[in-house]
């Protein structure tokens, strides 16, 4: 029954017509706070100029909500790194890595670039040798990252943890004024920095490669709204 109800739906939006410098549609789709300076600006931006009467709603969802909410017409689509989300259809957007950020002039940043330095001079330092060193730093994270938390775990550093946060989008002023580092993506991270006072170190993590990726319920693939919005955002941030 569910089956003929969606090819049925199907049938009737690929009847449908999408014109975006006419449409009055709200698009809705989930989000992090990051996801959201991220993508918005761009995207916004796309919209504005090719779908001018269209509105964008962004919100994040508990993850193990986000199929549901896809397959109900809740959201149109999720942008994420979103592990757990399954039973969707899926496009890989970007691949990122998980960094450390620090404050610029940071005593743990001179001593791992002296190490690796005096490492490349005898040869290639081992992953072992460069994440124990990882044991004299003190951390904050971000509780609805769980890989960063788990990397923290798997080091047998979650004792080093001193601050959980609920936004990645507060750390960056906490950095500055701490000798706290944060795990964070390096994409993120990068955007950070070039505001000043911060800066990057590339530990070789366990988990520390990833895929953001753009989600979307099979049931209205076919949907030409969700179809314009789905080829705008491959446009915008599909690595090439």
């Amino acid at each position: 029954m569910q089956s003929a109800l969606a090819t049925l739906e199907e049938a009737l939006n690929e009847s449908e017509v999408f014109d975006p410098l006419q449409a009055r549609k709200t698009f809705r789709m989930h989000l992090s706070d990051i996801g959201e300076s991220r993508f918005l600006p761009e995207l916004m931006a796309t919209l504005r100029r090719e779908a001018p009467g269209t509105r964008l709603e962004a919100a994040p969802l508990p993850h193990d909500e986000i199929a549901a909410a896809l397959d109900s017409g809740r959201i149109d689509i999720a942008i994420g790194y979103l592990p757990i989300v399954a039973d969707t259809q899926r496009l890989s957007l970007l691949s990122d890595r998980y960094i450390v950020l620090l404050r610029e002039g940071h005593p743990f940043a001179a001593q791992w670039r002296t190490s690796a330095g005096r490492q490349g001079s005898r040869g290639v330092r081992s992953a072992s040798e460069g994440l124990e060193a990882l044991a004299g730093l003190d951390f904050a994270a971000v509780r609805t990252h769980s890989d960063t938390l788990r990397i923290l775990q798997l080091l047998q550093l979650e004792g080093r943890l001193r601050l959980t946060v609920a936004h990645f989008l507060s750390l960056p002023a906490i950095v500055r004024a701490s000798d706290l580092g944060v795990l964070m993506p390096r994409s993120i991270a990068q955007g950070f920095v070039v505001h000043g006072g911060l800066e990057i170190i590339e530990p070789d993590f366990p988990l520390r490669d990833f895929t953001v990726s753009l989600h979307w319920s099979r049931r209205f693939e076919a949907d030409p709204g969700q179809q314009w919005l789905r080829q705008r955002v491959c446009d915008l941030f599909a690595a090439r």
